[in-house]
């Protein structure tokens, strides 16, 4: 085999291997979203923290949609419907820095 024809292979190896998973994170989040209650944990993240949606926008509306937008595909739903309200032990939720932000003393 010519140099050229074991690059071309390699190439083509790279590109199969990132093909598939390209499609497992895509079939992945296709998964959760197919799966999904409908139900929007940030919100009631927060009010369980005492405050509401609409104060999280106002503090910070970009990073609120991020929050909206990462609450939406994640992985940790059933611990978020089992946790306590505890201020404490939000360590699987993607958005606890933002909460804590956002319902922290002001």
């Amino acid at each position: 085999m010519t140099t050229i024809g074991g690059n071309a292979a390699a190439v083509a190896a790279l590109l199969i291997v990132m093909a598939i998973i390209i499609l497992y994170a895509v079939l992945a989040a296709s998964f959760r979203i197919v799966r999904d209650d409908g139900r929007l944990r940030f919100a009631e993240m927060l009010r369980r923290q005492g405050s509401t949606p609409e104060e999280a926008f106002h503090v910070s509306g970009y990073q609120a949609a991020i929050a909206v937008r990462r609450c939406m595909m994640c992985g940790h739903k059933a611990q978020c419907d089992e946790w306590s309200g505890a201020k404490r032990g939000m360590d699987f939720c993607p958005n606890a820095d933002f909460i804590a932000r956002v319902t922290g003393p002001r």
